[in-house]
Parts: C-alpha cells; sequence; structure tokens
C-alpha cells in the first residue's frame, strides 16, 4: 500500500458515503491514550530494548523519560 493510499483510507467519507444506507450522520472520534499504550509496549518489552530506547529518549526530553520510568515502576 502507498502512501496516497494510505491518506485515501484517512480521508472523511465524500457526501455520497454519507448517502449510502447505514451511514453515520456524524463521524465517531477515536480517542487514542498514546502514553498509556507506549506504557504497555514497554512494559513487555525485552528489557534491554526498553533501557536502550529510555536512553535515547532521555538525551531529548529528560523529563518524559523520567515519567515514563516513573509510570514502568509503579510509582
Amino acid at each position: 500500500m502507498s502512501f496516497n493510499d494510505t491518506e485515501n483510507l484517512r480521508r472523511k467519507p465524500s457526501s455520497a458515503d454519507a448517502a449510502a444506507p447505514g451511514a453515520k450522520e456524524k463521524e465517531e472520534n477515536i480517542r487514542i491514550d498514546g502514553f498509556g499504550q507506549v506504557i504497555a509496549m514497554l512494559q513487555v518489552a525485552d528489557a534491554s530494548f526498553r533501557e536502550s530506547l529510555l536512553r535515547r529518549l532521555a538525551q531529548k526530553d529528560p523529563e518524559l523519560a523520567l515519567k515514563i520510568k516513573r509510570q514502568l515502576s509503579g510509582r
């Protein structure tokens, strides 16, 4: 799938699509908890990968790296 194909999938339905039987009046918003998803992935990640990622993150955003470490340790 090309980038353009991916972009087409993200676009809102056209008015023709909205007229389709069973089409919803409004689009629903999907809430994404990116921080929670990162924590969940790091909890199951290999320890060496997790530490490597946190070290690199700490170089760019020490506060975020500390927040993630605290969350992972349950504090």
